[in-house]
Protein backbone atom coordinates (compact mmCIF):
# COMPACT_ATOMS: atom_id res chain seq x y z
CA UNK A 1 0.00 0.00 0.00
CA UNK A 2 1.35 3.20 -0.72
CA UNK A 3 0.64 7.02 0.51
CA UNK A 4 0.79 9.86 -1.84
CA UNK A 5 0.62 13.15 -0.82
CA UNK A 6 -2.19 15.50 -1.66
CA UNK A 7 -0.69 18.60 -2.36
CA UNK A 8 1.30 21.03 -4.74
CA UNK A 9 3.66 22.50 -1.94
CA UNK A 10 7.22 22.10 -2.69
CA UNK A 11 8.04 22.69 1.09
CA UNK A 12 5.27 19.96 2.21
CA UNK A 13 6.16 17.49 -0.16
CA UNK A 14 10.01 17.95 1.38
CA UNK A 15 8.87 17.97 4.56
CA UNK A 16 6.59 14.88 4.79
CA UNK A 17 9.58 12.97 2.13
CA UNK A 18 11.60 13.18 5.54
CA UNK A 19 9.10 11.19 7.55
CA UNK A 20 9.08 8.65 4.78
CA UNK A 21 5.41 9.40 3.41
CA UNK A 22 5.80 10.24 -0.04
CA UNK A 23 5.72 7.28 -2.39
CA UNK A 24 3.92 10.00 -4.97
CA UNK A 25 2.05 13.23 -5.24
CA UNK A 26 -1.61 14.12 -6.26
CA UNK A 27 -2.26 17.76 -7.52
CA UNK A 28 -5.23 19.28 -9.04
CA UNK A 29 -6.32 22.90 -10.57
CA UNK A 30 -7.11 23.62 -7.01
CA UNK A 31 -3.71 23.02 -5.43
CA UNK A 32 -1.78 24.36 -8.03
CA UNK A 33 -3.76 27.64 -8.24
CA UNK A 34 -3.10 28.13 -4.40
CA UNK A 35 0.75 28.02 -5.23
CA UNK A 36 -0.21 30.98 -7.62
CA UNK A 37 2.87 30.42 -9.35
CA UNK A 38 2.96 28.60 -13.24
CA UNK A 39 1.22 25.63 -12.62
CA UNK A 40 3.69 23.53 -15.64
CA UNK A 41 6.78 24.94 -14.19
CA UNK A 42 5.52 23.71 -10.45
CA UNK A 43 4.51 20.27 -11.53
CA UNK A 44 8.12 20.17 -13.26
CA UNK A 45 10.07 20.43 -9.73
CA UNK A 46 7.50 18.59 -8.06
CA UNK A 47 8.33 15.98 -10.51
CA UNK A 48 12.00 16.26 -9.92
CA UNK A 49 11.85 15.51 -6.25
CA UNK A 50 9.81 12.56 -6.04
CA UNK A 51 10.31 9.21 -7.15
CA UNK A 52 7.24 8.41 -7.59
CA UNK A 53 3.78 9.04 -9.75
CA UNK A 54 2.84 13.09 -9.85
CA UNK A 55 -0.66 13.37 -11.21
CA UNK A 56 -1.71 16.66 -13.20
CA UNK A 57 -5.22 16.95 -14.08
CA UNK A 58 -6.83 17.96 -17.42
CA UNK A 59 -8.90 21.32 -17.05
CA UNK A 60 -11.76 20.98 -19.91
CA UNK A 61 -15.10 18.91 -19.91
CA UNK A 62 -14.30 18.22 -23.85
CA UNK A 63 -12.88 14.45 -24.61
CA UNK A 64 -11.07 15.88 -27.55
CA UNK A 65 -9.26 18.67 -25.93
CA UNK A 66 -9.17 16.60 -22.80
CA UNK A 67 -6.80 13.90 -25.42
CA UNK A 68 -4.82 16.88 -26.48
CA UNK A 69 -3.71 17.88 -23.19
CA UNK A 70 -3.45 14.44 -21.57
CA UNK A 71 -0.63 14.14 -24.36
CA UNK A 72 1.01 17.34 -23.20
CA UNK A 73 0.17 16.71 -19.88
CA UNK A 74 2.24 13.62 -19.80
CA UNK A 75 5.21 14.95 -21.12
CA UNK A 76 5.96 17.14 -18.62
CA UNK A 77 7.85 14.92 -16.92
CA UNK A 78 8.25 10.86 -17.08
CA UNK A 79 6.77 10.05 -13.83
CA UNK A 80 3.50 12.16 -14.64
CA UNK A 81 -0.19 10.63 -14.57
CA UNK A 82 -2.70 12.50 -16.23
CA UNK A 83 -5.85 12.75 -14.11
CA UNK A 84 -9.07 12.86 -16.06
CA UNK A 85 -13.04 13.04 -14.84
CA UNK A 86 -15.16 10.12 -14.37
CA UNK A 87 -17.78 10.57 -16.79
CA UNK A 88 -19.15 9.57 -20.56
CA UNK A 89 -16.55 12.60 -22.21
CA UNK A 90 -13.73 10.93 -19.85
CA UNK A 91 -14.55 7.48 -20.58
CA UNK A 92 -14.34 8.87 -24.41
CA UNK A 93 -10.59 10.54 -23.54
CA UNK A 94 -9.38 7.34 -21.78
CA UNK A 95 -10.64 5.19 -24.52
CA UNK A 96 -8.20 6.51 -26.46
CA UNK A 97 -5.32 7.50 -24.25
CA UNK A 98 -5.41 3.58 -23.27
CA UNK A 99 -4.59 2.29 -26.85
CA UNK A 100 -1.52 5.33 -26.88
CA UNK A 101 -0.51 4.46 -23.54
CA UNK A 102 -1.46 7.78 -21.52
CA UNK A 103 -0.57 6.85 -17.92
CA UNK A 104 -4.20 7.58 -16.48
CA UNK A 105 -6.04 8.30 -12.81
CA UNK A 106 -9.88 8.77 -13.46
CA UNK A 107 -10.86 10.96 -10.16
CA UNK A 108 -14.19 11.86 -8.96
CA UNK A 109 -15.83 8.70 -8.29
CA UNK A 110 -18.46 9.01 -6.05
CA UNK A 111 -20.14 5.99 -6.85
CA UNK A 112 -18.79 2.27 -7.81
CA UNK A 113 -20.55 2.32 -10.45
CA UNK A 114 -18.71 5.25 -12.17
CA UNK A 115 -15.59 3.22 -12.28
CA UNK A 116 -16.65 0.29 -13.63
CA UNK A 117 -16.17 1.13 -16.84
CA UNK A 118 -12.59 2.20 -16.71
CA UNK A 119 -11.67 -0.94 -14.57
CA UNK A 120 -13.10 -3.06 -17.52
CA UNK A 121 -10.03 -0.34 -19.91
CA UNK A 122 -7.94 -1.46 -16.82
CA UNK A 123 -6.70 2.02 -16.26
CA UNK A 124 -3.63 2.75 -14.16
CA UNK A 125 -5.86 4.21 -11.28
CA UNK A 126 -9.59 4.77 -10.53
CA UNK A 127 -9.25 7.35 -7.29
CA UNK A 128 -12.73 7.07 -5.49
CA UNK A 129 -14.14 9.90 -3.13
CA UNK A 130 -14.71 9.57 0.43
CA UNK A 131 -14.89 12.63 2.26
CA UNK A 132 -15.62 15.16 0.00
CA UNK A 133 -19.52 13.77 0.33
CA UNK A 134 -19.65 14.51 4.28
CA UNK A 135 -20.15 18.69 2.95
CA UNK A 136 -23.53 17.45 2.08
CA UNK A 137 -24.57 14.53 4.78
CA UNK A 138 -23.55 11.91 2.58
CA UNK A 139 -21.30 8.94 4.77
CA UNK A 140 -19.37 7.38 1.56
CA UNK A 141 -16.96 4.89 3.45
CA UNK A 142 -18.53 1.87 1.85
CA UNK A 143 -17.20 3.52 -1.70
CA UNK A 144 -13.62 2.12 -0.83
CA UNK A 145 -15.22 -1.80 -0.18
CA UNK A 146 -17.41 -1.46 -3.23
CA UNK A 147 -15.13 -0.33 -5.44
CA UNK A 148 -12.08 -3.04 -4.57
CA UNK A 149 -14.58 -6.00 -4.85
CA UNK A 150 -15.62 -4.53 -8.64
CA UNK A 151 -11.68 -4.17 -9.20
CA UNK A 152 -11.23 -7.99 -8.06
CA UNK A 153 -14.22 -9.44 -9.32
CA UNK A 154 -13.71 -7.73 -12.97
CA UNK A 155 -10.27 -8.97 -12.21
CA UNK A 156 -8.51 -6.15 -13.74
CA UNK A 157 -5.12 -4.68 -13.18
CA UNK A 158 -6.49 -1.66 -12.32
CA UNK A 159 -5.15 0.27 -9.37
CA UNK A 160 -7.55 1.62 -6.53
CA UNK A 161 -7.08 4.93 -5.30
CA UNK A 162 -8.68 6.32 -2.29
CA UNK A 163 -9.04 10.16 -2.12
CA UNK A 164 -10.34 12.76 -0.22
CA UNK A 165 -9.02 11.73 2.88
CA UNK A 166 -9.92 14.61 5.53
CA UNK A 167 -9.64 13.11 9.05
CA UNK A 168 -7.67 10.27 10.70
CA UNK A 169 -10.88 7.22 10.42
CA UNK A 170 -11.27 7.75 7.18
CA UNK A 171 -7.37 6.95 6.60
CA UNK A 172 -8.19 3.73 8.60
CA UNK A 173 -10.92 2.85 6.91
CA UNK A 174 -8.90 3.12 3.28
CA UNK A 175 -6.68 0.54 5.33
CA UNK A 176 -9.34 -1.33 5.54
CA UNK A 177 -10.75 -1.56 2.30
CA UNK A 178 -7.07 -2.72 1.00
CA UNK A 179 -6.90 0.15 -1.37
CA UNK A 180 -3.47 0.23 -3.15
CA UNK A 181 -2.91 4.11 -2.92
CA UNK A 182 -4.17 6.16 -0.46
CA UNK A 183 -4.00 10.23 -1.15
CA UNK A 184 -3.92 12.37 2.34
CA UNK A 185 -3.32 15.64 2.46
CA UNK A 186 -0.87 17.25 4.86
CA UNK A 187 -3.65 18.53 7.21
CA UNK A 188 -4.58 14.99 7.53
CA UNK A 189 -1.68 13.59 8.77
CA UNK A 190 -1.21 16.31 11.01
CA UNK A 191 -4.70 16.32 12.65
CA UNK A 192 -3.44 12.35 13.19
CA UNK A 193 -1.36 13.55 15.65
CA UNK A 194 -3.46 16.58 17.08
CA UNK A 195 -5.40 14.18 19.01
CA UNK A 196 -6.55 15.52 22.42
CA UNK A 197 -6.28 12.30 24.17
CA UNK A 198 -3.31 11.94 23.29
CA UNK A 199 -1.59 15.29 24.03
CA UNK A 200 -3.05 14.99 27.95
CA UNK A 201 -1.73 11.64 28.13
CA UNK A 202 1.86 12.80 27.24
CA UNK A 203 1.40 15.86 28.74
CA UNK A 204 0.48 14.17 32.11
CA UNK A 205 3.47 11.86 31.55
CA UNK A 206 5.71 14.33 31.50
CA UNK A 207 4.32 16.35 34.64
CA UNK A 208 4.67 13.01 36.74
CA UNK A 209 8.01 13.08 35.50
CA UNK A 210 8.68 16.09 36.88
CA UNK A 211 7.31 15.72 40.32
CA UNK A 212 10.41 13.56 40.74
CA UNK A 213 13.49 15.66 42.84
CA UNK A 214 16.05 16.53 39.99
CA UNK A 215 19.19 14.66 41.16
CA UNK A 216 17.01 11.59 41.17
CA UNK A 217 15.97 11.88 37.26
CA UNK A 218 19.33 13.34 36.36
CA UNK A 219 21.11 10.09 35.54
CA UNK A 220 17.72 8.52 33.72
CA UNK A 221 17.98 11.64 31.55
CA UNK A 222 21.77 11.90 30.77
CA UNK A 223 21.89 8.32 29.86
CA UNK A 224 23.86 9.35 27.09
CA UNK A 225 26.42 10.88 29.00
CA UNK A 226 26.42 8.21 31.26
CA UNK A 227 26.89 5.69 28.61
CA UNK A 228 29.85 7.42 27.07
CA UNK A 229 31.72 8.08 30.54
CA UNK A 230 31.64 4.67 31.22
CA UNK A 231 32.86 3.14 27.62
Amino acid sequence: MEFFLDTASLDQIQHYQGLGLVDGVTTNPALLAKEGRDPLGQLREIASIVTGPVSAEVVTTDPERMIRDAQKLAGVAENIVVKIPASTAGLAAAYQLQKQKVPLIITLNFHAAQTVPFIKLEVDYVAVFIGRTEDFGIDNKQLAWDTRLAIDNMQSRTQLMAASIRNPDYLIDAISANVDVITVPPECWKKVYKNPIFELAEREFLESWQQLPEDLRRAYETLDDTISSQS
